[in-house]
């Protein structure tokens, strides 16, 4: 009796999930359950994994057995894929997906790679753990060498962004609650790029915000660095949407807690990083022609020394 039971346990088994066919993998299928990828496309022996942040990769496969070979860039995955004919699902690694489109259906769909700037950080996210209520966008430089931004899938200008996070963003009543927005970075963006975004941060207060620089496609991490926004009123009259009530001046600024000024034209001058004392007030002048990898670095390390000294330390991006 318990042969026959496991028996019929197993016939069931193979019933529900079954090898797949690259025939039967043609077209497009969407996230359904789990944790993984947005969406799958198949198309003759290529696939198209699009982790549903503007950033699809597309490479050859193979299949055997329960196993789904994956060839890119020169590299190689082996990830698990089953078929679950029950519920007509697609399960790929620890993921379950559904067919949003046939082979027929999707042979006009193209997936456009976003060029991100791809410099490397030693903090990094697994895009499984992003915060879902954080906005999420994206910036690059056009061919006509001006700054656009992907909002919502949509190519626009910075003057748009203070709107798409105030949308994302507001939950409630009377009260407005800003998470911390991702930004990707495209290829070619500046130091001077990030300071015409950071003055539209400063509309709905926003002083933080988390950078993604490169994304690790076999393992699914993003590169990032946390960004803390400081703008005196000068910069925001100059350059934008007037300033906030509680936005200070940088004469006030100096007047009121005499930092010492340090300034930063190339990666030579981080050096100057060693004169910081504990307990005590600096701003650091960073040229808005500093490169931006020195930039995003510099960021960091500013942030790890005032931890570390419990040093006062803003920032200012100007022209020296």
């Amino acid at each position: 009796m318990k042969k026959l039971l496991f028996l019929l346990f197993a016939l069931i088994l193979i019933s529900c999930s079954q090898e797949v066919s690259k025939k039967d993998l043609e077209g497009v299928w969407w996230f359904f359950d789990g944790t993984g990828n947005g969406e799958l496309s198949f198309k003759n022996d290529s696939i198209t994994i699009d982790n549903g942040y503007g950033l699809p990769y597309t490479g050859s496969y193979e299949l055997k057995k329960d196993s789904i070979i994956i060839y890119f860039e020169g590299n190689v995955k082996v990830d698990y894929l089953k078929y679950n004919s029950k519920d007509s699902l697609l399960i790929y690694k620890n993921a379950k997906y559904y067919k949003r489109f046939s082979s027929l259906d999707s042979s006009e769909r193209v997936h456009t790679k976003f060029d991100l700037i791809n410099i490397k950080s030693k903090k990094t996210i697994h895009s499984d753990s992003l915060n879902i209520n954080s906005s999420i966008f994206l910036a690059f430089k056009n061919k006509s060498d001006e700054l656009k931004l992907i909002l919502n899938g949509k190519v626009t200008t910075t003057e748009d962004l203070p709107a798409f996070l105030i949308v994302r963003n507001c939950f409630g009543g009377n009260s407005t609650n800003y998470y911390e927005p991702y930004l990707i970075l495209g290829k070619a963006i500046t130091v001077l790029d990030l300071s015409k975004i950071y003055v539209y941060l400063n509309v709905i207060n926003l002083r933080k915000i988390k950078v993604f620089s490169h994304y690790d496609f076999p393992n699914r991490l993003f590169h990032y660095y946390n960004i803390r926004v400081d703008l005196f009123k000068e910069k925001l009259l100059k350059n934008g949407p007037p300033p906030a009530p509680h936005d200070i001046s940088r004469k006030d600024y100096l007047a009121k807690f005499n930092p010492d000024i340090i300034t930063m034209k190339s990666k030579q001058d981080f050096k100057k990083l060693n004169s910081i004392k504990p307990n005590s007030h600096y701003l650091v002048s960073i040229d808005l022609d500093l490169p931006i990898e020195d930039y995003l670095h510099l960021t960091q390390e500013l942030q790890s020394i005032g931890k570390k000294k419990k040093a006062k330390i803003r920032t200012e991006l100007i022209n020296l």
